[in-house]
């Protein structure tokens, strides 16, 4: 394995590449064993780094900022915002990278507000959504006004999902997203978007937590989240849909 290969792999698992470059280097994977090997083995380093660094207390990490000198404290609040990083679940849950290791990054934050947006209002019977499918096109407009870029609503009916409405959500950058679709047997899927503050890519990024799963995507300017009751085959063949019809 070459130190351009190795480099390569960093920027995948980092969530650096463009998203024609993910589809590049999982096609790659797809026809090299030992490539897909060695993507394995650094997930797997990422796991055992994780579980080795202890997450200290907050006022462990003051103590040491106060003892600190002056010129060594970003040191120190550098080392702090990476355990941080090292310890983010998925709402306690696992982040993962198809069956890889943890993913410590904005995927977190989207499906875990994603996740209890779904969980809200999947349930909602009279109110499940603010503006219902009847009225697509002022949701439409809405939400892109809101948003602050064009937002568009992928027609699911081929993955058996009829479109049941949307809803304006608060983020801790601004504003999301979410629409809601239902199958033949009233199973709700949400799908939830944020606008990104820079463009970018990444594979598909998988979390658990009791009976949901939920996966997350980046692409361009948008942040995705997809959310429903069911395992993760069926959630990503969905996903493959929703990319699809966005693009």
């Amino acid at each position: 394995m070459t130190d351009v290969q190795d480099f390569d792999i960093h920027r995948y698992l980092d969530g650096e590449m463009t998203r024609e470059e993910v589809f590049a280097f999982e096609r790659r994977m797809e026809a090299d064993g030992a490539l897909a090997m060695r993507v394995a083995e650094m997930m797997q380093d990422m796991d055992t780094l994780r579980d080795a660094i202890p997450t200290p207390s907050g006022a462990h990490l003051d103590s040491l900022l106060s003892r600190a000198e002056p010129a060594s404290r970003p040191i120190w609040g550098q080392l702090a915002a990476a355990v941080v990083l090292l310890a983010v679940g998925f709402g306690g849950g696992l982040l993962t990278r198809g069956a890889g290791g943890t993913v410590p990054d904005m995927a977190s934050d989207v499906l875990a507000n994603a996740s209890a947006a779904h969980a809200l209002y999947s349930v909602e019977v009279v109110h499940p959504v603010e503006v219902p499918a009847s009225e697509r096109d002022h949701l439409k407009g809405w939400l892109s006004n809101r948003l602050g870029s064009e937002v568009r609503i992928p027609d699911l009916t081929g993955a058996g999902l009829s479109l049941v409405g949307g809803r304006l959500l608060p983020f801790e950058q601004g504003a999301a997203a979410q629409f809601m679709y239902e199958d033949a047997q009233a199973a709700r899927v949400t799908l939830y978007l944020t606008p990104a503050q820079a463009r970018g890519a990444s594979a598909l990024r998988y979390g658990q937590k009791e009976d949901l799963s939920a996966v997350y995507w980046q692409d361009g300017l948008w942040h995705y989240a997809l959310v429903g009751p069911m395992e993760r085959d069926r959630l990503s063949s969905i996903a493959q849909s929703v990319q699809g019809a966005l693009f």
